[in-house]
């Protein structure tokens, strides 16, 4: 039989009962035997847990298209009626609101084709210390004032190839989520980077991650946390913990999307009561002298923000 043995681990378990004759005069006996297949049930659960997911983004990503073209053509003859009605005429206000709803649904749409790993990404070559110390500031105003933001950045934390709108995306997405996470008592969030070599391919319980050097971005909170049972569908699009209203249940899903197009990885840890930590694994790039230098030029021609 298959098991699930009580504990904190959750091990599975395989149970073979045998018996087995005795002597003749004497009794009988039971062989049990355990073998011990949680690796096994977890790696299962995981595949299976991958495909859902891929079947969703593919589901997500057709429809998206396809609603797409429609809100393209909605917003387009919209904005000819605005050209014809304009602020003096008693139909302009209703106009307004239907071109303001189709931009609020043609951004929902954008998100899921981030999910589904359809949009075009114009990746570069970035310095994660330099990305997260230029968004400082915008991420202190979004947070408000009853929580506190400690970033804090690794040694020689190397570069990355992606796209760097979408980063600051995924940045923001989580730390809106730590934000909601802590509004009741207030908190502290932390965003922290650095470096990790895997050497062999780690579980991390929603993520096989494989070997390979990676830059890490660690975003925690010490908020309310994510149930155990919700663990796994928290990257499923419109699935949400908030209530009815407060959110979409969209953004992690486009955290998950954009991570994943850019060859990155996403784990979750989190407790009741205690808090969450996300954790971005991306891909470390080695650039050439050629690319540096670009790099380079790139950054001193940029405006600080």
């Amino acid at each position: 039989i298959e098991a699930r043995l009580q504990g904190a681990r959750g091990m599975a378990a395989q149970i073979h009962l045998q018996r087995v004759a005795g002597r003749s005069g004497e009794a009988g006996a039971l062989l049990l035997n355990f073998l011990d297949t949680t690796e096994q049930k977890n790696l299962e659960e995981q595949f299976a847990q991958s495909q859902k997911m891929q079947a969703v983004g593919q589901l997500a990503g057709g429809v998206a298209h396809d609603f797409n073209n429609l809100l393209t053509a909605m917003i387009g003859f919209c904005d000819l009626l605005l050209s014809r009605h304009g602020p003096g005429d008693p139909s302009f206000a209703d106009l307004m609101q239907i071109k303001q709803n189709a931009n609020r649904a043609a951004n929902l749409v954008r998100q899921l084709l981030a999910f589904s790993r359809r949009q075009t990404l114009q990746p570069k070559i970035i310095n994660i210390t330099d990305a997260l110390a230029e968004m400082s500031n915008l991420l202190r105003r979004l947070i408000g004032e009853k929580i506190d933001l400690k970033v804090s950045h690794g040694r020689d934390v190397g570069l990355v190839k992606v796209d760097p709108g979408q980063l600051d995306q995924v940045i923001i997405n989580l730390v809106v989520n730590a934000r909601d996470a802590m509004a009741a008592n207030g908190g502290t969030l932390t965003v922290q980077t650095g470096t990790e070599i895997i050497d062999e391919a780690r579980n991390t319980g929603t993520e096989l991650i494989p070997p390979g050097d990676y830059i890490r971005i660690e975003v925690s909170d010490t908020g309310i946390g994510i149930p155990k049972d919700n663990l796994t569908r928290i990257f499923e699009p419109f699935f949400s913990t908030k209530q009815r209203g407060e959110g979409t249940g969209l953004g992690l899903s486009t955290v998950y999307g954009i991570v994943k197009q850019t060859g990155g990885f996403v784990a979750v840890q989190s407790e009741p009561g205690v808090g969450t930590t996300f954790t971005i694994y991306l891909p470390h790039y080695e650039a050439t002298e050629e690319e540096l230098a670009e790099t380079r030029a790139v950054t001193e021609e940029a405006p600080s923000r």
